[in-house]
């Protein structure tokens, strides 16, 4: 078995003496992956020429077929992206909507997702519809939710996987089939799905399924994977016209422009480096530190935000007033500048939420500086 907590942190460049419990905004590259990047930039670098007129076009596919299997789709419907929100752009652009369309998606969607689409709607004349949420959510109320939302006029629904801020996993296998039953494409945001969930997306349903490998699944950054349907193939372009545009999907998003496409093509060494763990493994070496940072937080009054991810969670943390936008930059401030420790922190529903991310090189001893630096720094409203 390949080493788990401390006996990991070898692995990866992580600032010695710190806690690092974000793993989720931006990933971190462990050596061999690190090292398999960095032979795809040597090969470019020895010839160029060929790389970018021959090799690309193997090495990507090759690289897709890879991911595939972990995305549970056939890798000639997975293209690569250099981040969601580019995943995003191209779902949006796709949809040609018309004044009186409407986006319907949740009240909690990824910040860039909602304002991109605010700037299509605005556009294109199209509506926006939000599915309200609460921190603590059933499966039924969230279909009871989408239901509300949905109207005849409904073109696209967008569903979050697992809500960045909340960490809150969200029953797309439930809601997907009630929104295609309502006649609308439905486009899931997995940013932080892949290497943390086991998927079936093909299976799934959605026209457009998205992840970042940058994140759970320890990519370099810049690495992200989109499922199209094969019905709406045709209509998914990249919003980038180049060369190769009007060439058939997947091939049209395999060239676009003279990128660095390493990080897609040792995205397959990092599911390699993943699956020598085993996700199980991962799993339960992660679920068990959130059931300790569970018992630690709720002694100190935070409350576990439900129904949450395998390896994200987040807590309420207890004030004397609502939470204001800045509580949550304060907070992180303070634990990475006064203790070492990196956490996420934002504001929902005049609660201050703290959001932890457990990789495979966090053990108790991370739990423990974190609790010992709340206890002496208290968080902003205590």
């Amino acid at each position: 078995m390949p080493p788990l907590g401390a006996a990991a942190r070898d692995l990866f460049l992580l600032q010695p003496g710190a806690a690092f419990l974000n793993h989720g905004s931006f990933g971190a590259t462990p050596a061999p992956v690190r090292a398999a990047q960095q032979a795809w930039r040597d090969t470019v670098e020895t010839q160029p020429d060929v790389f970018f007129r021959e090799t690309i076009w193997t090495a990507t596919r090759a690289s897709a077929a890879r991911l595939g299997r972990l995305m549970g789709a056939p890798g000639e419907s997975l293209v690569f992206l250099p981040n969601l929100t580019e995943a995003v752009a191209v779902v949006l652009d796709a949809m040609r909507f018309a004044p009186g369309d409407e986006i319907v998606l949740l009240d909690v969607a990824y910040a860039a997702v909602r304002k991109a689409a605010e700037l299509t709607a605005a556009r294109t004349g199209a509506g926006l519809r939000t599915i309200p949420t609460a921190l603590q959510m059933t499966d039924a109320a969230y279909a009871e939710g989408l239901r509300a939302a949905l109207s005849p006029r409904t073109r696209l629904v967008i569903l979050d996987h697992i809500v960045s801020p909340t960490a809150q996993l969200i029953p797309v296998e439930t809601l997907v089939p009630i929104a295609r039953a309502a006649g609308a494409k439905v486009f899931v945001d997995g940013a932080h799905a892949l290497g943390q969930l086991p998927l079936g997306v093909a299976a799934l349903g959605a026209d457009w399924y998205a992840s970042n490998a940058h994140k759970w699944l320890f990519a370099p950054r810049g690495c992200c994977l989109l499922y199209s349907a094969p019905e709406v193939e045709d209509a998914t372009r990249p919003v980038i016209v180049s060369h190769y545009n009007a060439d058939p999907y997947p091939r049209r998003f395999d060239y676009v422009g003279t990128r660095d496409v390493t990080a897609y093509l040792a995205a397959a060494d990092a599911a390699d480096f993943v699956e020598r763990y085993g996700l199980a493994a991962l799993t339960a070496h992660r679920a068990a530190l959130i059931a300790l940072a569970d018992a630690a937080l709720r002694d100190r009054g935070a409350g576990l935000v439900t129904p949450h991810a395998p390896a994200l969670a987040a807590w309420t943390l207890p004030q004397s007033r609502p939470a204001r936008p800045d509580d949550g930059p304060a907070l992180m401030r303070a634990l990475w500048y006064e203790a070492g420790v990196q956490v996420a922190a934002s504001s929902a529903g005049g609660r201050l939420l703290l959001r932890l991310s457990f990789q495979l090189y966090n053990d108790e001893a991370d739990i423990a500086r974190l609790v010992a630096a709340l206890d002496r720094l208290s968080w902003p409203g205590r």
